[in-house]
């Protein structure tokens, strides 16, 4: 499932941050919690992933994903606009295998950080 332009619209991307805008309606928020809106791990790590192939322009599997952090709450309501920042980004062209530490920020607070690897899909 992809969550580009229904959970999140990119707003700004420069060469390794993007900028995106969480929306408060979407039916995830609904579920995750009713009036408390929280954005699911599951779905941080999603967005990172979705945005490596905006970034490197091809689709990708995701192979692991480990030192996961979520440091604070992602409210659509209270933070709407978070930065997604690849560090350490790294692509073996012979494999395929794209390796990549991801932090997540808004307004120079961190949110979460995470490090992943994900391969191309055939």
């Amino acid at each position: 499932m992809t969550l580009k332009d229904s959970l999140y619209h990119i707003t700004q991307k420069t060469e390794q941050r993007y900028e995106v805008l969480l929306d408060e309606k979407h039916f995830i928020y609904q579920a995750h919690f009713p009036g408390e809106p929280v954005t699911p791990g599951v779905c941080i790590i999603q967005i990172a992933k979705e945005l490596l192939e905006d970034h490197l322009q091809h689709d990708f599997v995701i192979r692991q994903v480990k030192n996961v952090k979520f440091l604070s709450v992602i409210s659509p309501i209270k933070t709407p606009r978070v930065t997604y920042t690849f560090d350490k980004l790294s692509v073996a062209e012979e494999t395929g295998e794209c390796k990549a530490q991801i932090m997540v920020t808004a307004e120079e607070e961190v949110l979460a950080k995470l490090s992943m690897t994900v391969e191309r899909r055939l």
